[in-house]
């Protein structure tokens, strides 16, 4: 919630992971602890309910766009539906509120991404308590990826997630790469699903700007950037010998909130950009992902774990993404051969036939 706050970002990178772990614990009791003493009111309206929880309320344009491809499926098959966005610092505020009014045909749906896991405690120990505090409601999980250290703690926690998600009769889990889907469907019980990330699921984008010049590079700088600042400054001398100097840099976090209300102009904002360039290089997954749908070749550059690379896979016969390991050959070549070749867009309907399973599930 706080990451664009310099000096939160600087805290989480430094402080023990242990320590991290402990004090998102005591901030979930104390937070729960307050909502109980002081509930909060909500007007649900008397028609069918739609909710959508654990919604992006920082400045992740990645999971902006995942919330913004969420509602929009939601809106598109679910007309008679009243759609509630509650953002994930509002869960505790409003969760028992909702335990209060929700009915058996109202759907609660969980925004993807890739944090079932410890990396990412706070959702995980929401999401936990969404699914057992609504063991009579349909709960669809919209496309995640699952990842858990293997070491003690990471195999004790991946237990408790299955247990809970095994709890619950009539949950609808999706995930989103194949190693995901191989490390957890064979101990759950319930409906599973592998599906692409739900932004694919907007299909091709187009923004209509100006003829494409120069080059974009768009880097992590978080805990789970493994680039070297060395390594970022070889990316960005290559291409400025190639663009001769015409290379702005980016990232899809910014160093701001984003609210829902500036949601889809900042998306706007990032994706004009993207499709203003020749070229785009990438250690960001949303990043590539935003490159495919707007047919901007792009050169992505592989991480420690297989977010990035499971969503690759879904769209390695693209002639204009590239996946490599960084190394300054790899990098010249991979940039010649970009520039070199034609694009062919991908098919606007790559992935229906996976996305109208989660269809299926809202409409059960």
């Amino acid at each position: 919630m706080w990451n664009h706050i310099k000096i939160i970002k600087y805290i989480k990178n430094h402080i023990p992971f242990w320590l991290r772990i402990f004090l998102i614990r005591i901030l979930c009791c104390v937070q729960t602890a307050y909502y109980w003493v002081f509930p909060q009111k909500k007007e649900w309206g008397s028609k069918k309910k739609a909710f959508v929880l654990l919604s992006t309320d920082y400045s992740n344009l990645g999971d902006h766009a995942m919330t913004y491809a969420h509602i929009k499926m939601i809106k598109k098959n679910l007309p008679e539906y009243n759609v509630y966005e509650v953002l994930v610092g509002d869960t505790l505020k409003y969760i028992r509120n909702i335990k209060e009014n929700i009915r058996s045909e109202d759907i609660i749906t969980l925004k993807g991404g890739g944090n079932i896991g410890v990396e990412y405690y706070r959702e995980e120990l929401f999401r936990r308590k969404i699914i057992k505090m609504f063991p009579n409601n349909r709960i669809i999980m919209f496309p995640q990826t699952v990842y858990f250290p293997n070491n003690k703690m990471g195999r004790k926690q991946f237990d408790i997630t299955i247990n809970v998600f095994n709890s619950h009769s009539n949950l609808y889990a999706f995930f989103r790469d194949s190693v995901s889907y191989r490390t957890i469907s064979n101990r759950l019980i319930c409906n599973k699903f592998l599906t692409p990330d739900i932004v694919f699921s907007l299909g091709r984008i187009d923004i209509g700007s100006a003829q494409r010049k120069g080059a974009l590079i768009c880097m992590r700088n978080d805990v789970e950037g493994i680039y070297t600042e060395m390594e970022k400054k070889l990316v960005f001398k290559t291409l400025e010998q190639v663009f001769e100097r015409n290379v702005i840099k980016t990232d899809t976090v910014k160093e701001y909130m984003i609210s829902r209300q500036d949601r889809k102009r900042e998306l706007y904002s990032m994706w004009k950009l993207i499709e203003s360039v020749s070229l785009m290089i990438t250690d960001r997954l949303h990043g590539m992902i935003f490159a495919a749908l707007l047919g901007t070749p792009c050169i992505v550059l592989n991480t420690y774990n297989h977010k990035l690379r499971g969503q690759y896979e879904w769209i390695k016969d693209l002639n204009y993404i590239y996946c490599i390991e960084l190394d300054e050959k790899s990098l010249k070549d991979t940039i010649k051969t970009a520039l070199d070749t034609e694009v062919c867009r991908m098919d606007e309907y790559m992935f229906k036939q996976r996305f109208e399973q989660i269809v299926d599930c809202l409409m059960v």
